[in-house]
């Protein structure tokens, strides 16, 4: 299944996140050069990034590298990371966007999930993704009513959260695709005073 086969069939499951899930199934594999992916936002894309596609040039795009059109872009050739630090992406060196549980053995290996490449690396579950916080009462998993297989990591210690994807409950999933379906849970989080560990590439 396709990033965007995937984000059409959450889309009809989940209708309060349908009009992101839409728009990045259209953009996640884009191939293209800045004038393609200018036209297509223009033509799908949600007002604020209508607005910018306006005004939009290369070196609006060198100016904000961790923007919305220079991480698309940049997916096609990505950096390789200078250094090797533990919660960031060993091949491309950019923040993880989201986590994933992936069965293993008798039980599962949790995996950080690139927000810029997608490679996944292997991250102790039980550690803050930011801060190192192991008290695992100030590590707080929550869930939203009907997405059995998406869960969001609070950390109490130093206020930044993530998503993380069960694949053992959806097998099919996409973490970086599957993360948005539970959209209502950013603004959850938002309205708690948390902060996302980094959005993804719609900006959420």
């Amino acid at each position: 299944m396709t990033r965007a086969e995937r984000a059409r069939y959450l889309a009809d499951r989940y209708p309060a996140a349908r009009e992101a899930l839409e728009f990045y199934g259209q953009v996640a594999d884009f191939q293209g050069d800045w004038r393609e992916l200018r036209d297509l936002v223009k033509r799908i894309g949600p007002p604020i990034l209508r607005d910018a596609a306006q005004r939009l040039t290369p070196e609006r795009i060198e100016q904000e590298p961790r923007g919305f059109f220079a991480r698309v872009l940049a997916r096609q050739d990505p950096p390789v990371a200078r250094t090797a630090v533990m919660n960031e992406c060993p091949k491309c060196g950019h923040p993880p966007q989201c986590a994933a549980l992936r069965p293993e053995g008798d039980g599962s290996a949790f995996h950080l999930v690139c927000g810029l490449c997608r490679h996944q690396w292997p991250f102790p579950r039980a550690l803050c993704t930011v801060c190192g916080e192991i008290e695992e009462e100030r590590l707080v998993y929550y869930a939203i009513e009907g997405v059995s297989h998406i869960q969001t990591r609070v950390c109490d210690t130093c206020g930044k959260y993530l998503h993380v994807i069960h694949l053992g409950k959806d097998p099919l999933a996409i973490p970086d695709v599957d993360e948005i379906a539970v959209l209502p849970m950013d603004v959850w989080a938002a309205e708690q005073g948390f902060e996302k560990i980094y959005p993804n590439l719609i900006g959420i």
